[in-house]
């Protein structure tokens, strides 16, 4: 057997990607993994809320950021290999105890090879409205120009997300 055969047979009859992270600064976070990805969504609202004057911290406590009084959870996208972003796992209640999670904005870090855009919004009534059930509730589009504007609104971007 040969597993670099394996390897270069498996990547040779892959479509390539649409998006290419190969000059990316945010590179490294995305190959760090999953928490890696939330933990830069969750530092960056920190610091977005410390750039407003406010004192902040990460509680991943019921919310994910104390920015002031608001209580924000933070989902954090990288863009995928066919150049839309998901954003999964927005749970209204505690999987264990069942208990109402008590963030009062949702805040949505999208990260492309050459930008962020950071979008918030206070905590919709009806999730359905707005997201898919999928593992709690979730969003998947193409871009943040697919927001509804009459809740979300752009708080910060660095770069451009394409």
């Amino acid at each position: 057997m040969n597993s670099k055969s394996a390897i270069e047979r498996t990547l040779a009859n892959r479509p390539p990607s649409k998006v290419n992270w190969d000059k990316s600064l945010y590179a490294p976070v995305k190959s760090a993994g999953k928490n890696a990805v939330g933990d830069f969504g969750e530092e960056l609202t920190k610091e977005w809320y410390e750039s407003q004057g406010l004192i902040s911290e990460i509680i991943n406590r019921g919310h994910d950021v104390l920015g002031g009084i608001e209580k924000s959870e933070v989902k954090t996208a990288f863009q995928g290999k066919q150049g839309g972003y998901f954003f999964n796992q927005i749970y209204y209640e505690d999987q264990e105890t069942g208990q109402r999670k008590d963030w009062d904005y949702l805040v949505f870090v999208f990260v492309a090879p050459m930008g962020i855009e950071m979008w918030k919004c206070q905590r919709p009534d009806n999730p359905q409205d707005h997201f898919n059930k999928n593992n709690g509730w979730s969003w998947r589009k193409s871009s943040p120009s697919k927001l509804d504007k009459a809740i979300w609104t752009k708080v910060w971007s660095e770069g451009t997300l394409g």
